[in-house]
């Protein structure tokens, strides 16, 4: 079975983050796509984006077993943990 969650981008948080915060340097969004990937995801990005950032991100994971309900969650953990350890986890909700 595969699960998979789409995390969207969050416009309301780059409009109150500021200027700054809007010129998130793309490697930012490719170091949180690798290291999903680590975890042994498999990462879509919108090919639609917002001032350089995709529009929104697909994690997919392929689980087997009774325990697939349990790792539901476990998806939003990861990405959640991996955006805000690259300080950009107010950007996708």
């Amino acid at each position: 079975m595969k699960l998979h969650h789409q995390f969207d981008l969050n416009n309301e948080s780059i409009v109150s983050l500021g200027r700054e915060r809007m010129s998130i340097p793309p490697y930012m969004i490719e170091e949180l796509v690798t290291s999903m990937t680590k975890k042994g995801y498999t990462v879509l990005k919108s090919s639609a984006y917002y001032m350089g950032i995709p529009q929104s991100i697909i994690v997919v994971k392929e689980f087997t077993g009774p325990f697939v309900t349990h790792f539901t969650g476990k998806i939003k953990k990861d990405f959640d943990a991996v955006s805000k350890k690259l300080g950009i986890g107010e950007l996708f909700k």
